[in-house]
């Protein structure tokens, strides 16, 4: 079986958390110029961490899905990511996208003698469900700002000169308070139910991830996160922008494709085991979601 040179996206498959670490316990924070297409499945996938992001667009352009909607941003815009917070960025009218990304522990900018910038500074934005995440797009007051901080950060980690931890750790507690500024009215004045929608979808994504496989309805779905049908939907609706099925279809897919790079198991079998019944009705939402048929996309993929 001949394998791809691109790699999948470090997540768990069940909980969607990103196993990568991010830096290390002298210095929590990781920093990456990343590729799109580096990722088997061309994107970045739904995913969490309990560190904070920030992250900028360098070339092409990107859509990025939170469970508060989508938005598309061009070279130099970025968004910034809350802790815990379900996320996933697509190309967007284009075949690939370049983006820095900053992830971090917002605890570095804290200080160990005080609880004063916990409780004042750190606590109010990290914890707040309603803030899952803050677009930082061209018509922003401070988007120029921020996007000087995050290319010095960049700059600094490259060289990692004397002293570079300190200025770096300096131009994130600037990009925190300016942050909690862009953040105040949302924490000022919350959606209704926004806290309780981030709960029920984890609840409910990971139940679809554990559970797949098998003949799932939209009961079950719900019943993981003790919620009626219709509120169940309402939910995805609000967070996803898709109906429960059409998420489990799209995530049995996506599981059928890695199979397909992985393994010589033929077509027939990967479709049962990724809770499809019929091959061509698998055959036809693979190549709808994927863009290829299982066949094409084995025999091109899987080349070095």
């Amino acid at each position: 079986m001949k394998t791809s040179s691109k790699c999948d996206f470090p997540v768990d498959q069940t909980t969607r958390q990103e196993t990568r670490h991010h830096g290390d316990s002298s210095l929590p924070i990781g920093i990456y110029c990343q590729h799109t297409s580096e990722y088997r499945l061309g994107y970045a996938p739904w995913h969490w961490h309990k560190e904070a992001e920030l992250y900028f667009v360098t070339e092409g352009s990107a859509r990025v899905i939170t469970t508060e909607g989508e938005t598309v941003l061009h070279e130099t815009e970025g968004c910034f990511i809350n802790s815990n917070c379900l996320h996933s960025m697509r190309p967007h009218e284009c075949d690939d996208v370049i983006y820095h990304s900053v992830v971090f522990d917002p605890f570095i900018i804290s200080s160990s003698i005080s609880m004063l910038f916990d409780e004042k500074y750190i606590y109010p934005l990290l914890r707040s469900k309603q803030v899952s995440s803050i677009i930082i797009d061209s018509d922003c007051p401070l988007h120029s700002f921020i996007y000087e901080k995050i290319s010095q950060i960049v700059f600094l980690n490259k060289k990692q000169t004397f002293g570079y931890e300190i200025i770096l750790r300096n131009s994130l507690s600037e990009i925190w308070f300016q942050l909690l500024n862009l953040a105040d009215e949302k924490m000022k004045n919350p959606p209704r139910g926004a806290g309780l929608d981030q709960t029920r979808i984890h609840a409910m994504l990971t139940y679809i991830h554990e559970h797949y496989t098998s003949d799932l309805t939209s009961e079950q779905i719900a019943a993981a996160a003790s919620v009626s049908v219709s509120e169940c939907c309402r939910c995805f609706q609000r967070c996803l922008k898709q109906s429960p099925f059409d998420y489990l279809i799209e995530y049995r897919v996506r599981q059928a494709a890695g199979m397909l790079l992985d393994t010589d198991k033929p077509i027939s079998e990967i479709c049962m085991e990724t809770g499809f019944n019929s091959t061509s009705y698998f055959s036809n939402k693979f190549k709808s979601i994927i863009g290829q048929s299982p066949r094409d996309y084995r025999k091109t993929k899987g080349v070095l």
